[in-house]
């Protein structure tokens, strides 16, 4: 099933050139890259994996949150302290896991990081206290936060050995595993299975598709060793610019998905004259179709998004991305319709779809730092604006009103476009 794949001829060309198959000599060497290249195909296969086991666990616990409220008896203030715990823990293991990939590959901080990760949402469902629910977030933040530099160190090694783009198209595999993984435990739940039964059945489902196919063929290789190297690593020169990018294009993502309802609910109150409520009483769940559409219309361009880097460059995607985001945040911002606006969350999805992959390419390029480092560096800057963005958009719409943050959002973005024209790419 993985090592079927009808590109791996064209993936011959693009590595090695075609060969003069009229000639015996030709037809020799053109055989011996076949078992190459079904490998190549297999871990382009394993990486997609990957990306979908990531996105299915971040969506498992999103459904777990208000079980685990409930269970504890948390207020407010209280869960979202332990929620902070995730993304601590994401945000102090990525430093390190350059320094792991370049020590121990790609294949093994996969194959190690993937179980633990699985293994704390499992206890995530049965967390008995407080305290073993923090801890146990930090360390699923902490797992999830090393898979995603390993994951995007893994891509591009694969593009560089295989002289194909495909950074868009696997960013988009994550979003596929997010709504697998939404759809799977509103089923497992909606069917009466407890959290932990629910959890356990998407745990041993993944893994054990890890252990039999997908495992052993996570691209092996890592980055060039060093041998006094520091753990932790931070952006400088170059890569602080691409940093202060990606900080921005994260906050768009994170924006998008805590303020995008909240300002549908408000637009359409005043269409309807009144609040539009729920069976149960509270708001009504068609304010979350904006980050619904927003996140689909980036799933289906990133599909796109590796032919549009051959075609126009990494760079021209990054900065008419950006263009055409800060479009759709000046359109958020002035619509006074619900359709308007959700046509607005529609360009702005479009948008920035492939900004970040195109970033990371580009990151990939740069010879100021090693590339490990440098991927390593980008991420923690970029998973900052995630965290703190949307709190500090928060801040705007409290003095100056909720619609007063898209339009912050694109005053940034329209910086980032003057920033991503001068860096070199």
């Amino acid at each position: 099933m993985i090592e079927e794949d009808n590109s791996e001829y064209e993936c011959a060309e693009d590595c090695l050139g075609p060969a003069p198959v009229s000639s015996p000599r030709g037809t020799k060497a053109l055989e011996s890259t076949i078992p190459h290249i079904k490998s190549m195909n297999a871990s382009i296969w394993a990486a997609r994996y990957g990306y979908i086991v990531l996105g299915i666990g971040m969506a498992a616990w999103a459904s777990l949150i208000p079980y685990a409220q409930i269970r504890l008896k948390l207020d407010e203030s209280e869960l979202g302290f332990l929620l902070l715990c995730l993304g601590l823990g994401a945000l102090f293991s990525m430093p390190v896991a350059s320094s792991l990939a370049a020590r121990y590959g790609c294949r093994k901080i996969q194959n190690v990081c993937i179980p633990i990760y699985y293994i704390f949402l499992v206890f995530l469902a049965i967390a008995p206290h407080p305290l073993a629910l923090a801890v146990s977030l930090a360390v699923f933040g902490a797992m999830s936060g090393v898979l995603d530099v390993v994951m995007n160190l893994q891509v591009i090694f694969l593009e560089q050995a295989s002289g194909r783009r495909m950074m868009s198209s696997l960013h988009a595999m994550y979003m596929v595993g997010v709504a697998t993984g939404a759809g799977s435990m509103a089923l497992f739940l909606g069917l009466g299975f407890s959290p932990l039964y629910a959890t356990l059945i998407l745990a041993a489902v993944l893994l054990i598709l890890q252990a039999l196919f997908f495992g052993k063929h996570f691209y092996l290789l890592g980055g060039a060793r060093s041998g006094r190297s520091s753990l932790i690593v931070l952006p400088r020169g170059p890569i602080l610019t691409l940093g202060v990018i990606c900080y921005v294009l994260y906050m768009i993502e994170g924006v998008a998905m805590d303020w995008s309802a909240l300002l549908m609910n408000e637009r359409i109150a005043l269409e309807l004259g009144a609040p539009l409520m729920s069976k149960s009483g509270g708001p009504s769940a068609e304010g979350g179709l904006a980050y619904g559409l927003f996140a689909v219309t980036m799933t289906i361009a990133r599909l796109y998004g590796d032919r549009l880097g051959e075609l126009l460059g990494s760079k021209r995607v990054l900065v008419w991305g950006c263009v055409l985001t800060c479009i759709g945040f000046v359109m958020v911002y002035s619509s006074q319709s619900v359709a308007g606006t959700y046509f607005a969350f529609f360009i702005v999805g479009l948008g920035a779809a492939n900004t970040i992959p195109q970033l990371f390419t580009i990151t990939s390029k740069q010879d100021s730092m090693e590339i490990t480092k440098a991927i390593a560096a980008v991420s923690t800057v970029g998973y900052m604006g995630l965290l703190s963005g949307p709190a500090l958009m928060g801040f705007v719409g409290e003095f100056f009103g909720l619609p007063s943050i898209f339009i912050a959002m694109a005053f940034l973005v329209a910086i980032m476009v003057f920033v991503s024209i001068r860096i070199k790419a």
